[in-house]
């Protein structure tokens, strides 16, 4: 049976109001708290969705049966003793400023979409199903170290599959804590249209005197609801964000030149399978610059069964071209030591191939094994931390456990992955639960 603050919060947004109405205001309650000095402000999460074939990435296998190998050979970075898959020329000459981890897994039941993700996002196993979830990252530096007010302590960038936006919806930190998600590359996105100068202020002044005659009239019915109560404070502050100077700058690409945004794309061959936007990568960029603290975006679908060859070409050249001009520009402009830049999915691909022979060859779910590439921010560059055996199946040396990997980042980021947080139900709750030691390879 669905909740009544599940009811009032789909009220609020079939009322036409979106996050405007409540996702918009819920991720302004963030309450500032001292911490560590960081050696990392911001970071970037480009989530590989579906789970990226490490064996035809960042952990090749040259030497494997033919089944194993696959179709693509290994070719050398600028980095002695690393080789990556021949559809990352870009990020072969770039391996100095980045980490390969191949010895992190989940080792959950293989082929969990359901439980890996909100693992691999939050530090924490997932809860009982029903129950709220732990908080992304970007959630926790929203209740923590929150940015600047005029512009999103955590956006989210384009689509998000169903299992991230469990964590981004059912987070025990609340809605006060949720990101802001829009896609600037869509016409349509609702938010962002309310970004663009066109929108007059009156406009948005009456949308404040409509959400506010909502609010008091759904407060009649329950005044306990947290989700209602209290909303009246942050309305104005939220409309004030969403004509934010800085942030409609930030998003507005005509302020990019045209070589720039050219070297952020390529026009690989078309399949079946959603393919992303590489210019998300310069949008996380474009924020970064203006101050927001953590950006996290989706590139496209990589749960290839049974077309690995054939979506590969379409999605490794333009992660190679997005991440390696990202890299570029965060450089040059002296952010890349003060910004943590990830890539990962929640798992790898299955070594073997299922049907190596056919047309539509694949690789099937695998989460024994996978690759984070990890740059900036703390994270050394031309690392490669860990092994897999000679099948690249099983890791074989420096095994890290998924909660080492959040206690990392926390770490990085100058927050103490001991902090307790207090749940709704008055519950406290430590930001990594486990005690897990740091992946001190793969940090300065």
């Amino acid at each position: 049976m669905t909740s009544p603050r599940s009811s009032r919060r789909d009220f609020l947004r079939a009322g036409g109001l979106g996050l405007c109405g409540v996702g918009a205001l819920d991720v302004l309650r963030a309450h500032a708290a001292p911490g560590a000095a960081p050696r990392a402000r911001q970071m970037i999460v480009c989530w590989l969705g579906g789970g990226p074939p490490h064996t035809d990435m960042f952990d090749m296998k040259p030497d494997s049966p033919e089944e194993y190998r696959g179709q693509w050979r290994p070719i050398p970075s600028n980095v002695v003793g690393l080789q990556v898959g021949e559809l990352l020329p870009r990020l072969a000459q770039r391996a100095d400023r980045y980490t390969v981890i191949r010895s992190v897994s989940t080792l959950n039941k293989p082929g969990d979409h359901s439980q890996a993700p909100l693992y691999w996002l939050t530090g924490n196993p997932r809860l009982t199903t029903g129950s709220d979830e732990y908080p992304m990252y970007g959630s926790v530096v929203q209740r923590l170290r929150p940015g600047p007010a005029d512009l999103p302590t955590h956006a989210v960038l384009g689509e998000v599959d169903v299992h991230t936006h469990n964590a981004l919806a059912r987070s025990f930190l609340g809605p006060a804590h949720a990101p802001l998600v829009f896609d600037p590359m869509k016409d349509k996105d609702s938010v962002t249209r309310m970004l663009t100068p066109e929108l007059e202020v009156p406009a948005l002044d009456r949308n404040t005197d409509l959400l506010r005659t909502l609010d008091t009239r759904l407060r009649q019915h329950d005044r306990a609801d947290e989700l209602i109560a209290g909303l009246d404070q942050y309305q104005q502050t939220a409309f004030n964000l969403l004509r934010s100077p800085k942030l409609r700058q930030a998003l507005d690409l005509s302020r990019e030149p045209a070589r720039s945004i050219d070297r952020y794309r390529v026009k690989p061959k078309q399949t079946r399978y959603p393919a992303g936007d590489p210019l998300h990568f310069l949008l996380a960029r474009r924020l970064i610059e203006a101050g927001v603290p953590v950006v996290h975006f989706n590139l496209g679908y990589w749960d290839w069964h049974g077309d690995n060859f054939t979506a590969g070409r379409q999605q490794m050249p333009m992660f190679d071209a997005g991440l390696s001009a990202l890299l570029d520009d965060l450089e040059v402009r002296g952010l890349l030591d003060s910004t943590i830049v990830l890539a990962l999915g929640e798992m790898g691909r299955k070594p073997k191939i299922d049907n190596p022979k056919a047309a539509g060859a694949g690789r099937d779910h695998w989460d024994y094994a996978q690759f984070v590439l990890a740059a900036g921010g703390g994270f050394k560059g031309g690392c490669v931390v860990g092994a897999t055996d000679r099948l690249g199946e099983r890791v074989t040396d420096k095994f890290y456990k998924v909660e080492s990997f959040g206690r990392t980042l926390y770490h990085l980021l100058g927050i103490d992955p001991e902090t307790i947080v207090t749940t709704p139900a008055n519950r406290p709750v430590k930001l990594v639960v486990e005690d897990a030691p740091l992946i001190r390879e793969a940090i300065v």
